[in-house]
């Protein structure tokens, strides 16, 4: 990746989106009011999480009035997502060829909880061939919401980047987290709009029929996308995601957040992706030998890892702690990837199995 290439368009959308929001002084008034409810919490949601009701409440209280109740829903999404975007300002751009690799691979009964692992409050993914299912979606804002309905349960919100006739557009996609894990978890949320009629909120956009038949797939591969950034320490390029800009105190008493000028750009995956395209391209020279022992490079599915860590890991399995994390594409034949700039840090970890007293 060339660090001066212009601007993903994407990200040009989502700025200039946010820049219409800014000129208006009722949304901006509700943009300042998501950011003082990211650092002082709102009744009932857990810390960090912004219902999209509040943003409605914000929204009625700051004089955001629109022409019909349906563009009253579609601007507080919209707010909801750019309001928590704009602390951190982070994009999240993918090298081409993981991100293929990456929405592809399955999501099995991975933990609800690993959403939490999000880097930012809503990141935006920068995609430069698309989603493989529906290649117009160039990007996509995810955060965590609320539902504050009779039964409150959690929430994943894609605020989606797409690329139309007249330029581009957004919608939303909502998955209910109120299952045991995130394969369920699509299962009930497909099934339940499907019943409603609006299958997943992409009824905002007119799209073509098999766009329609693809709803499940689409949320998979955005998933897979959004699990990529929940790692314990994904490829970003040596970059860190910026901490959520902070409350400080002002003259007067009164607390105020500053949200940077500037978006930051991650290149995500990119050693990965260079240790992909190293795989195809010796796929030929580097054959698999036919006893197996030598495997050419390639992804498997995702999966959650065990690792044993602590001195005792080796020699006394009784010492070893194990620390459970997602592995979302491990590409194996460790040689080529350390030749592709992939250090030992960055691969997966070597399980062990620790056999227990019976």
């Amino acid at each position: 990746m060339d660090r001066q290439d212009p601007p993903h368009p994407a990200l040009e959308a989502a700025l200039r989106l946010l820049r219409e929001a800014h000129k208006d002084p009722a949304q901006r008034a509700v943009l300042n009011d998501i950011a003082r409810l990211y650092h002082e919490g709102y009744p009932g949601a857990p810390e960090g999480i912004v219902p999209l009701e509040a943003v409605y409440q914000a929204m009625r209280r700051q004089g955001a009035w629109t022409p019909s109740l349906a563009d009253f829903v579609r601007l507080g999404v919209l707010l909801h997502a750019l309001g928590l975007w704009r602390l951190t300002k982070g994009a999240y751009l993918y090298d081409p060829d993981l991100a293929r690799e990456v929405a592809a691979t399955p999501i099995t009964k991975l933990p609800v909880d690993l959403l939490f692992r999000l880097p930012e409050p809503a990141p935006l993914v920068l995609l430069p061939e698309g989603l493989p299912s529906w290649p117009e979606v160039k990007g996509f804002h995810v955060s965590l919401d609320q539902d504050q309905n009779v039964s409150p349960h959690l929430e994943a919100r894609f605020l989606i980047h797409v690329l139309a006739e007249e330029g581009y557009t957004f919608a939303s996609l909502v998955l209910d987290l109120d299952s045991p894990d995130l394969e369920k978890a699509v299962e009930r949320t497909l099934a339940r709009s499907l019943a409603e009629g609006e299958p997943l909120g992409l009824s905002e956009l007119e799209v073509s029929p098999d766009i329609q038949e693809g709803y499940e797939r689409i949320a998979q591969e955005l998933l897979s996308l959004t699990l990529y950034l929940c790692q314990e320490a994904p490829d970003l390029g040596g970059l860190s995601p910026r901490p959520p800009a902070p409350q400080v105190r002002v003259k007067g008493g009164e607390r105020k957040v500053f949200p940077p000028e500037t978006p930051l750009v991650l290149p995500t995956g990119w050693r990965w992706g260079k240790a992909i395209r190293l795989a195809r391209e010796r796929g030929e020279e580097v054959p698999s030998a036919p006893t197996g022992k030598r495997v050419a490079p390639h992804v498997r599915r995702a999966h959650w890892h065990l690792y044993w860590v602590g001195e005792g890991a080796r020699k006394d399995p009784a010492k070893a702690r194990p620390v459970l994390r997602w592995v979302p594409a491990v590409l194996v034949n460790r040689d080529l990837l350390l030749e592709a700039g992939l250090t030992e840090e960055d691969l997966p970890a070597v399980a062990r199995k620790v056999k227990k007293d019976r």
